[in-house]
């Protein structure tokens, strides 16, 4: 008799549910439309990975994060999770958190106004569906977004999730010597790294980069934890001053 998968069972499923709805728990105290980075004043970073998932090469980074007890944020895009739903659950599995990137990946200034809560909410409803829990996080496509877009996304109940640390992983002949240098480059405290789940580089890079931003004392969170460890603080992106958080009414 041929063995059953695993994923097939009830029980499977009632822990890939269960992780998810305690993520859709946690993020319920998020009471902010966007964040550009956390509190300055604590040694903390948020690994953030973009636009999958990307089948093997996606699994093989969640291998590398499973190694080194990483959390990370996947903002995944709608239609990469209807052709992927065993990676999506096996982030919730794996103690990650999920993030909004649109259904189709457009970026959101140039369609219409009418087609940006479409787009947020299609991934949300497919994520409810492989998951059984939304995200309240999302981050636009390419961070391309304005003040009519930025309503639309509070009025959705969403948080904008930026970011401060950005080595650009996607540009053609970046290597994870490269990567790694220009996330040390950057790092602040508090700090936001924008990385891409998709791509080789990266997945070599990651290990590096956990390595020497431990060495230096950080410790990784996901968004959500990196919010509520915040003290409702928003370091400015001058890296000059400490405001609240913009309330998302």
């Amino acid at each position: 008799m041929p063995n059953r998968d695993p994923r097939t069972t009830p029980e499977y499923r009632r822990l890939v549910v269960l992780a998810a709805k305690d993520d859709a728990e946690r993020q319920k105290t998020i009471r902010v439309a966007k964040v550009v980075t956390g509190d300055p004043g604590q040694r903390l970073a948020a690994l953030t990975f973009d636009d999958g998932p990307h089948g093997e090469k996606t699994g093989d980074l969640l291998s590398v994060l499973r190694r080194l007890r990483v959390p990370s944020t996947f903002f995944v895009v709608g239609k990469m999770a209807l052709r992927f739903p065993e990676l999506i659950e096996r982030i919730v599995l794996d103690g990650h958190e999920l993030g909004n990137h649109t259904y189709n990946h457009y970026r959101l200034t140039q369609i219409p106004l009418t087609q940006v809560a479409g787009e947020l909410n299609s991934t949300r409803d497919t994520l409810t569906g492989l998951v059984g829990s939304p995200t309240r996080l999302m981050r636009p496509p390419g961070g391309e977004y304005n003040e009519a877009i930025q309503k639309i996304i509070a009025r959705e109940g969403y948080t904008n999730m930026l970011w401060t640390d950005d080595p650009a992983d996607y540009k053609k002949g970046r290597t994870p010597e490269r990567i790694t240098e220009l996330v040390m480059r950057d790092i602040t405290l508090g700090g936001i790294i924008l990385l891409h789940s998709g791509l080789p580089a990266t997945v070599a890079a990651v290990p590096g980069i956990v390595s020497r931003l431990r060495t230096q004392g950080y410790e990784f969170v996901t968004c959500s934890e990196l919010i509520q460890r915040g003290n409702g603080l928003l370091h400015l992106q001058n890296h000059s001053a400490r405001i609240s958080l913009t309330a998302a009414t």
